[in-house]
């Protein structure tokens, strides 16, 4: 494959994966309810999100560092918002 074409496809998966997160966020932020979200999920998903910017930085590859710093973002934000209007954030069942 070229290399055009598997930069698009990469760029795809980003976008893909960055648009899986905002609509949870969405919800997050309008009910200001996040009992149905993780904590765990959460933590260990931005724990292999930084894995991923770490492999991607070894191999000099720029959308893997960038798709994953995104997505590690978007997360981190929604572990906040997680804290933020949880009545017991760490308490899961």
């Amino acid at each position: 494959m070229s290399d055009i074409l598997i930069t698009f496809i990469g760029l795809l998966a980003t976008a893909f994966t960055v648009a899986s997160t905002l609509p949870q966020i969405s919800k997050a932020l309008k009910t200001k309810d996040t009992e149905d979200v993780s904590i765990r999920f959460l933590l260990v998903l931005i724990g292999g999100l930084f894995l991923w910017v770490m492999y991607g930085i070894g191999r000099s590859d720029i959308v893997i560092v960038i798709g994953n710093l995104i997505g590690m973002s978007l997360n981190i934000f929604m572990l906040l918002l997680k804290v933020r209007y949880s009545r017991e954030p760490l308490k899961e069942e």
